[in-house]
């Protein structure tokens, strides 16, 4: 009788080890899962800036998308008339010569080409050699049509006068932001092919991993769920401060066609931010009703 006693007491005590061992290896494991699921939401949220720098900043499709949508063209044609006009009449000319060379111009042609530029590893400078002899044959033409004689006197103030012009050309056509930025595009666009696939593949994996080595079919999606919606709080960070202070609209920028050029730009950036924020949350919401069910299955067993 006593025996038995010994006995019972014993297994007691071997049970209460055994839940007591149980119960912190599961704790170590939520530990795990949890730093796990912190790791997913960084990687997700590296992951939405490399796919939107490829799809924007390093995509010469978007800029002039943005040109177009935001009238630039057209902008920056009528900027390019008024200075010229200022100058045409600060030299002697009839207005009317500014406003025929300027209508006869091709800027979207010339802006596309620079822009080109940034994306092909090409100089970036802009090319002023077509400008400067178009320039000059209207000058000789108008000369003729004038009766003016073009002696040397008046030849050196035609090429002062090309020169002035092309200088204002330049910085009509050349984005100084841009510029900037322009001669890392096209080094780096490997690079950051190279870091988003490693990127992609690391959120597979440790999607995986949660999934997989998981037991309970509930757990699995509560973790997925945690690090996606932490990758969208992450990635939801940057736009919510930057369009809530209103930085965007107070950027001092000289002219009115980059002005609203750079507002569009960095506008949508980050609102193509916000989807990807929406994705990761529509996910975390789907990974949520599974883990739900899951659970219910889980608590009914």
């Amino acid at each position: 009788m006593q025996e038995n006693e010994i006995e019972k007491e014993d297994q007691q005590e071997n049970e209460h080890h055994h839940h007591r061992h149980h119960r912190k290896k599961s704790k170590l494991k939520s530990v795990v899962y949890c730093m796990m699921s912190f790791f997913l939401s960084l990687v997700l949220f590296l992951f939405s800036i490399c796919i939107i720098l490829m799809f924007t900043v390093f995509s010469k499709d978007y800029m002039i998308s943005k040109m177009n949508s935001q009238g630039y063209y057209s902008m920056v044609k009528y900027e390019l008339q008024t200075r010229m006009t200022d100058l045409v009449d600060a030299s002697g000319f009839k207005k009317e010569f500014a406003v025929n060379f300027s209508n006869s111009y091709d800027v979207k042609k010339a802006v596309d080409n620079y822009i080109e530029s940034f994306y092909s590893d090409n100089s970036t400078l802009v090319e002023t050699t077509a400008f400067k002899q178009q320039l000059y044959e209207a000058v000789k033409q108008y000369a003729d049509q004038e009766n003016i004689e073009l002696t040397d006197e008046v030849e050196n103030n035609v090429l002062y006068f090309i020169n002035e012009a092309a200088d204002i050309y330049v910085n009509q056509i050349s984005i100084p932001f841009f510029s900037v930025i322009g001669k890392y595009l096209y080094d780096a666009r490997n690079t950051l092919n190279i870091i988003t696939g490693s990127l992609a593949l690391t959120v597979l994996i440790l999607v995986c991993i949660m999934y997989f080595t998981n037991q309970f079919k509930h757990r699995r999606y509560r973790y997925i769920c945690y690090g996606l919606i932490g990758g969208a709080l992450a990635t939801a960070v940057l736009p919510t401060f930057v369009l809530a202070s209103n930085i965007i609209p107070k950027v001092n920028i000289t002219t009115y066609s980059l002005y609203n050029l750079f507002v569009g730009y960095f506008s949508t950036i980050f609102y193509y931010m916000y989807i990807c924020v929406a994705v990761m949350l529509i996910l975390a919401v789907i990974s949520f009703i599974m883990y739900a069910k899951y659970y219910r299955k889980y608590r009914s067993a």
